[in-house]
């Protein structure tokens, strides 16, 4: 054979072989192939927008116990750590010294009250002049001055729970002695609970006092009202304080964090759809819907969303089939064969 033939044959087998390629390629991808996917049957249902933000718990009261006079303390009654009711005494400060003094007191104002009544009876006959009856009775209200300023004194020795609530530690033992606003203990209600947290000011119309807000904590979840909001927006977060306040009966601890669930919006029966079915674009959102078993490019309108699903504001009706599987392979106008609804 020549060469000449020889290329002739060589282009002819060529020819063929490249001819059988292609029309297996478009037996691939010809009209009358299906694409196989997934889809999802829109429908209506219940939906709630919930804006999530983080909290903190703070104790309903707080305050450090601290002396109010000075003085040796002859007894304790406290332990660290327990729980104390209002009213309750927690140290005795020494106050003998005002006890005694108020007993002398109290025998001076007696003898003054005497003095008193003889010069007003003699006052009455003119036996005394005005001035003495004055000083007399100045000398009864200096002592019932002193009386009562010894009494306060030793009321303060007695120091007393402000309110009920769980005691801290403490650092001193009978005996020691505790100068005027030395620190005895601290003293924190935890039941109720404070929920503190902060949330985007354009809420504001949404969130206010009174309303339930669920808080999570320790995996626990309770619900707690909103009893007060800040007036004013933070310039630099554009945020707002809120807080709550929650029976604790899960024995929840100040400092712990918890996050505060707030259902800014609920809808009975909302047009939703998973979000990771829907298609993000710079300037539309998009679905690919399944109509007369073939793909269409779905332009929506999207509003709140959560987790799961966003919530369909126009461009799918209810019954609706889009797409679950395949988004990135799918093309409009192509034959779909829907082989599972979720």
């Amino acid at each position: 054979m020549k060469t000449t033939e020889r290329m002739l044959v060589s282009a002819g087998l060529c020819m063929a072989l490249c001819s059988c390629g292609s029309k297996d390629a478009q037996t691939v991808r010809g009209p009358s192939q299906q694409f196989v996917a997934e889809g999802y049957v829109v429908t209506r249902q219940p939906f709630e927008n919930i804006l999530r933000v983080k909290a903190g718990l703070l104790p309903s009261e707080s305050v450090e116990i601290k002396s109010p006079v000075a003085g040796t303390v002859l007894a304790i009654h406290f332990r660290e750590g327990e729980a104390v009711t209002q009213g309750q005494s927690l140290v005795q400060i020494d106050d003998r010294v005002w006890k005694a003094q108020i007993k002398g007191y109290e025998a001076q104002l007696q003898a003054a009250r005497e003095v008193l009544k003889r010069r007003e009876d003699l006052l009455a006959v003119e036996g005394v002049s005005y001035e003495e009856v004055e000083a007399a009775r100045s000398q009864v209200r200096q002592l019932e001055a002193h009386i009562e300023e010894l009494a306060v004194s030793v009321s303060l020795a007695s120091v007393q729970a402000p309110f009920s609530g769980r005691v801290g530690m403490r650092d001193f033992s009978v005996g020691a002695y505790l100068a005027q606003g030395q620190i005895i203990t601290q003293l924190a209600q935890i039941n109720p609970i404070k929920v503190d947290f902060n949330f985007p000011g354009q809420y504001i119309n949404q969130i206010c006092s009174g309303l339930r807000v669920k808080v999570v904590a320790n995996n626990d979840t309770l619900t707690a009202p909103i009893y007060a909001v800040s007036p004013t927006i933070d310039e630099s977060e554009r945020t707002l304080q809120a807080r709550a306040l929650l029976t604790n009966t899960k024995g929840w601890l100040p400092g712990d964090f918890a996050e505060v669930n707030i259902v800014i919006d609920h809808h009975d029966a909302a047009i939703v759809a998973p979000t990771q079915y829907v298609i993000p674009d710079m300037s539309q959102e998009t679905v690919f819907t399944v109509k007369n078993g073939k793909a269409v490019k779905t332009n929506i309108t999207t509003g709140a969303r959560n987790n799961e699903v966003v919530m369909i504001n126009s461009g799918l009706q209810e019954g609706d089939t889009i797409l679950a599987t395949g988004l990135l392979q799918i093309r409009p106008g192509m034959a779909v064969k829907i082989t599972k609804v979720n």
